[in-house]
């Protein structure tokens, strides 16, 4: 019995140790984006796990050409002190010459932070629905290169 505790306990340790050292990677970063739109980023960490980003994006494809604000909130969950994965939503504003559209996104991604060198590296997908014209796109793949500041 005292045994299966100890395991509980270290095991408690172990990942309290892990969650403290995953928090201390960055507070906020901003870089440049690539992909379908591509534009600049900021994320910045609001607690532990929870981040918003922004994106000012355009889009250059003729039928689709846009210019984007996003605003996403993202849930991380840490895989070790340099790698998370992190999911959420939000909002895009678009426009063109032509029309305004409003999106609801989702976001799921994998980011990589460089431990000595102050870049993170992530790749995400990022779908959307027009709420007012009823379409669909899943085609926003992305990858995005931020400067770090811990």
């Amino acid at each position: 019995m005292k045994f299966k505790t100890l395991k509980i306990i270290i095991f408690l340790i172990t990942f309290s140790i892990g969650n403290i050292t995953a928090q201390d990677a960055y507070e906020r970063s901003f870089g440049i984006r690539g992909g379908f739109v591509s534009g600049v980023t900021y994320k910045h960490f609001l607690a532990f796990a929870g981040a918003i980003e922004g994106i000012f994006g355009f889009s250059f494809p003729e039928n689709r050409r846009l210019t984007t604000l996003t605003g996403l909130y993202e849930h991380h969950f840490f895989v070790n002190y340099n790698t998370n994965l992190y999911a959420g939503g939000g909002l895009t504003l678009g426009a063109n010459k032509d029309a305004f559209r409003t999106h609801a996104e989702a976001i799921v991604g994998i980011e990589y932070v460089i431990e000595r060198f102050p870049l993170s590296i992530s790749l995400d997908y990022k779908p959307a629905y027009n709420i007012f014209g009823n379409d669909f796109y899943f085609d926003e793949f992305a990858i995005s290169a931020r400067y770090v500041i811990r």
